[in-house]
């Protein structure tokens, strides 16, 4: 018999009734809830069609039929993309749909039309994810409003992922893949090896004792979250014996003895118990495309009726919605965590890196296109419905196998690609009819070329914010950037760094054991050719070198105006190497400042793997502490980045194939490689920072200034530029991002990216007068309304984001 951890105490009132609504005796001591769901990815190692036919509509009809034959049974789906598919195509089932989400049986765990990775997409992405799976409900007349976001499978998450399920009116997650987890056939370390020392998992298993804690953000957002320490299908095998179920494929036989049931629900609570500082533990149920154990609450009752007096553990088949308001009762025992929880693998963070370059520019572009449409006044019907279809493509594109890089050559080829090429064609003509229809946009300034000279093998270029030198002898790098009299580079930076790299599209080669990350060539080891000329008022920099026996291309833009340098990347990395951009600098930093989707945080250099390279959205920034000066590195979109000796240094370039260990030995868990044989390109800017305090609270903004095409073409018409005067704020460190017309209500919806703690209240004007205001969330439920004076509002920021309805005159 399992003792009970939790002492008997008296169960208060909100607890007695939700005790009693899932038919838990009032003398039970220690309650495993097992929740039930079946995790969809819509495509990974099949595409979307695929999996329908193989598994989707067969799991549905099965759980439709098993919840109208067992009353008290609780079923969840975690993402709506394929709800919505069924939904469709089987309308004789809708109504049974209807009844069971409307009466909390079939739970949605997320309004998203995915489980989005949130740690890869512009937090505007993610929030319309949900967005438009709230409105695709709310469309079909499907009146539930989820406070929960379950993520069972994705690899690390965004720190701020509090901020954005606060500012999209959900306070509750939950999550599994954190880093220095075990995870099965993950390594070929052994299990007792984990939790790696220094993780989140190490914190939360080791130092705290608890898998449900409340997650505060860098904003000091919070939610309560639980944490699926031992996998999201823990109690697949409830009711069988061997070793997985998993998609068609079953290696194991039902077994359905009281004996055997007894025996998992000890082994279950004996994991979950020492790790549950509540009465409750929770047990998920939910392994990749299966369906559902049947005869649930049957097996469950049969269990309570003959051990549970024995045992000690009283079984319950709930939701994690009705876990998490059981544990709620006891918040006060849960320790507040801030909690980054990365990195979980690193390498997807550059594979198929053109993936993530689209989604940058898709989001990008039809943030434009709502703006533009919104400062004209009126909403042309064809852009509207291409804005419509784009949105839901890219949001597809969020899924933790999509924009990640992790899926297989043929699902990429066969459907990932095809939905990102035609959600670019919509949108670039969407932006073309958007721009013909919007006042003129007013041209981008011109600029002025630097001072320079190319001489031998040196190119030297002095402007009024720095002087720098590039040597052909030293591969075409920058040997010198000197600002204020001050050199910042402890070497030739802007070089290219090829590792030999074992690992595969998840993870890079040090992060497993028998793995391996190592340089094996550099570029400031070969001459280059230097070539220079000016272009509209520009100095263009072209410089060709070799790295691994393949060429790669560098190119930099320096105009007299900007302290920032233009610069790109191009070339093919050959088969398992990974090519970094190095910038040693001459600097005692020992963190980095980035941003993340839903906010900026501050990261050590080293976390569980030398080199660490962290997910930064559009910036990094390292600085001095003692100088104060620092260099900023600007990404065009997500890019892994490190801090190694001193010097920032992200990835380029990457062809990753297959995860192998020990030269020859493949990784269970990661069945599949992918190539990526093609040119790839990466454009990012750099600049020099003076020293000075609260810098970091402006980078977001510069990163979108020194990023755009504008800057490559002063004195042509800047889109981008006119958008952004729709709606203003008064406050540099307050960015304005989407402004879009409103999907509830009339008007138009803004959403405000807060970058300092300091910022309270930002005041915002229009491009017409605004005429009222109310404060929603992300889902765009009105929460009060604003006063309005002179035709602008005072908008209050209590966190990281916040969405603002405004009516224009």
């Amino acid at each position: 018999m399992l003792a009970p951890r939790v002492a008997r105490r008296e169960v208060g009132g909100d607890e007695h009734d939700l005790r009693a609504r899932l038919g838990i005796p009032a003398k039970a001591q220690r309650i495993i809830v097992l929740g039930e769901t079946s995790h969809w990815d819509p495509n990974w190692l099949h595409t979307s069609e695929g999996y329908y036919e193989r598994r989707i509509r067969h799991i549905l009809d099965a759980v439709i039929d098993a919840l109208q034959a067992e009353p008290r049974r609780v079923y969840s789906i975690e993402c709506l993309f394929f709800l919505k598919l069924y939904w469709e195509r089987v309308p004789e089932r809708r109504e049974a749909l209807r009844e069971l989400l409307a009466s909390g049986r079939l739970q949605l765990t997320g309004t998203g039309l995915t489980t989005p990775d949130t740690v890869l997409p512009e937090a505007e992405s993610i929030l319309r994810d949900y967005l438009i799976g709230q409105e695709w409900l709310r469309a079909e007349g499907i009146h539930v409003e989820p406070r929960l976001a379950y993520l069972p499978d994705d690899f690390g998450h965004s720190p701020a992922l509090p901020t954005m399920l606060r500012a999209l009116g959900m306070d509750r997650a939950a999550v599994t893949r954190i880093d220095g987890m075990y995870f099965v056939a993950a390594d070929y370390r052994l299990k007792g090896a984990f939790p790696l020392k220094g993780s989140s998992a190490a914190t939360l298993q080791q130092e705290l004792g608890t898998l449900d804690f409340v997650w505060r953000a860098p904003d000091g957002a919070e939610v309560l979250c639980h944490w699926n320490a031992f996998s999201y299908f823990q109690g697949d095998l409830l009711a069988h014996k061997g070793i997985v179920r998993w998609m068609d494929l079953e290696v194991a036989v039902s077994w359905r003895s009281t004996r055997h049931l007894a025996g998992r629900i000890r082994e279950f609570t004996k994991q979950l118990a020492p790790l549950a500082p509540t009465p409750y533990v929770f047990c998920p149920i939910g392994m990749d495309f299966v369906g559902p154990i049947p005869h649930l609450t049957e097996l469950l009752d049969r269990y309570n009726r003959k051990c549970a007096d024995d045992t000690g553990i009283y079984a319950v088949n709930a939701g994690l919605d009705d876990y998490l308001d059981l544990v709620d009762c006891h918040r006060s025992k849960l320790p507040v965590v801030d909690l980054d929880p990365n990195p979980y693998w690193m390498g997807f963070y550059a594979s198929r890196p053109e993936i993530k370059r689209s989604c940058n520019r898709i989001a990008r572009a039809v943030d434009t296109v709502e703006k533009l449409q919104i400062l004209a006044g009126r909403a042309d019907a064809s852009v509207t419905t291409a804005l419509r279809e784009t949105w839901e493509l890219l949001a597809l594109s969020n899924h933790h196998d999509f924009i990640t890089g992790t899926s297989p050559d043929s699902t990429y080829e066969a459907e990932q690609r095809p939905w990102l090429d035609r959600a670019e064609l919509l949108a670039a003509g969407a932006l073309a009819r958007a721009v013909t229809e919007a006042p003129p946009a007013p041209p981008a300034a011109a600029a002025t070329p630097p001072q320079w000279s190319l001489a031998g093998r040196r190119l030297e270029v002095a402007t009024p914010h720095y002087r720098l030198r590039l040597d052909e002898g030293a591969g075409g790098c920058v040997t010198s950037f000197v600002v204020d009299g001050e050199e910042y580079l402890a070497g030739p930076a802007n070089d290219l760094v090829a590792y030999r790299d074992t690992g595969g599209l998840w993870r890079l080669g040090h992060e497993y054991r028998g793995g391996k990350f190592r340089a094996v060539d550099q570029a400031s080891h070969h001459r280059a050719r230097i070539r220079a000329g000016e272009r509209d008022g520009l100095l263009e920099v072209r410089v060709d070198s070799a790295l691994g026996g393949r060429p790669f291309t560098r190119w930099l833009w320096l105009r007299a105006d900007s302290p920032a340098v233009r610069m790109r990347i191009e070339g093919a990395a050959a088969p398992r190497l990974t090519v970094t951009c190095r910038f040693p600098l001459a600097t005692t930093a020992d963190s980095l400042t980035m941003d993340v989707p839903g906010g900026v945080l501050r990261r050590a250099a080293y976390k569980l793997y030398a080199p660490t390279f962290w997910p930064a959205r559009s910036f990094a920034h390292v600085q001095d502490p003692k100088t104060r000066r620092g260099v900023a590195a600007f990404l065009g979109g997500p890019a892994a980045v490190a801090l190694t000796d001193g010097g920032l240094e992200w990835i380029a370039a990457r062809n990753a194939t297959k995860e192998q260990a020990f030269g020859f030995l493949p990784i269970l868990c990661h069945p599949i490689g992918g190539t990526c044989h093609g040119r790839q390109v990466l454009d990012y800017a750099v600049w020099c920072t003076p020293a000075g305090g609260h810098l970091e609270n402006r980078l977001p903004r510069l990163a979108r200034q020194v990023l755009r095409d504008s800057w490559l073409t002063p004195g042509v018409p800047d889109p981008e530029a006119l958008a952004d005067t729709v709606v203003r704020s008064d406050r540099a460190d307050v960015l304005v991002g989407a402004v879009k017309p409103a999907s509830r209500g009339t008007g138009v919806v803004a959403r405000l990216e807060r970058f300092s703690r300091h910022a309270t209240h930002v005041r915002l004007r229009a491009a017409r007068p605004i005429l009222a205001a109310w404060l929603c969330d992300a889902r765009e439920r009105d929460l009060r309304g604003l006063q309005v004076a002179d035709g602008r509002v005072e908008v209050p920021l209590a966190l990281g984001l916040t969405s603002v309805r405004l009516l224009l005159g």
